[in-house]
């Protein structure tokens, strides 16, 4: 776990988003030791090892740590169930893409997958989209600035921690990282409902990036354009199109199935 720099890291800019609660969430963020957090709240009712464990990694971080009444906890979060975790937030550090793709080398070695978003506005579809990826052994996530959830604690909570451990580049233009993504000998692979090509017909067994769309519209005509190759998942009920944080933990299964069938991870 590495300490945080001597740069101060900067509060995130909407205040009730800034606190993350729950003390599976809280420990994971301290755990990971990844994003800043500027401050540390405990229910000062918890049991006395609780607070030594809370405590201990929040020195490691150079973390000041409060202990308080639950119900001042509750008037700063807003929530009953802090479960006596409640930490303030800096603004998520996100890679960048040279980063993330030098990261999956080396984490996937023979075939990375990184996960394309275009403008998932949602931040609970975003924590469940890196949820599953962070699951299916996904690499990589690669999101625009514009049209799309910033990393809060609503998508932390959401996430179930994936958003500690998963490299996650913002980029200003996804046409451009898709453009070097191909460079960098990826398929670019769309999924698309209305792709002819299944899931389970799609080589996930080399270098890939899969562009998930936006909720309402789906994937920007001109990053469709750019994608070579398009993957659909097979559905028998009457139901049009599934949800694109459900489609995205299907696409990374059948992803994952492919890559362990041949111990490419």
């Amino acid at each position: 776990m590495s300490k945080r720099g001597k740069s101060k890291p900067k509060p995130m800019e909407n205040h009730q988003r800034a606190w993350v609660w729950g003390r599976r969430a809280v420990l994971e963020i301290l755990r990971a030791g990844r994003w800043p957090m500027l401050e540390l709240r405990l229910d000062e009712r918890l049991p006395p090892e609780e607070i030594r464990i809370a405590r201990q990694f929040a020195r490691e971080l150079s973390t000041p740590v409060r202990s308080e009444p639950a119900q001042r906890l509750f008037e700063l979060c807003h929530a009953r169930d802090h479960q006596g975790y409640l930490a303030r937030m800096a603004q998520f550090e996100y890679e960048t893409l040279d980063s993330l793709i030098a990261r999956a080398a080396r984490r996937a070695r023979a075939a990375p997958l990184i996960a394309v978003l275009d403008s998932i506005q949602d931040p609970y579809n975003f924590g469940a989209i890196l949820r599953s990826a962070e699951a299916f052994g996904v690499d990589g996530i690669v999101i625009g600035e514009r049209g799309q959830a910033d990393v809060n604690s609503l998508v932390a909570r959401s996430s179930a921690g994936a958003v500690n451990h998963l490299p996650i580049a913002r980029v200003d233009r996804l046409a451009a990282a898709l453009e070097r993504l191909k460079a960098e000998g990826y398929a670019l692979i769309a999924a698309s409902e209305k792709a002819e090509q299944a899931c389970d017909r799609v080589d996930f067994r080399r270098p890939a990036a899969l562009v998930l769309g936006n909720e309402g519209e789906g994937i920007a005509p001109g990053l469709l354009t750019l994608c070579g190759e398009r993957a659909r998942i097979p559905q028998s009920g009457t139901i049009g199109s599934l949800n694109v944080a459900a489609a995205a933990a299907v696409l990374f299964y059948e992803a994952r199935r492919q890559r362990g069938a041949t111990g490419s991870k």
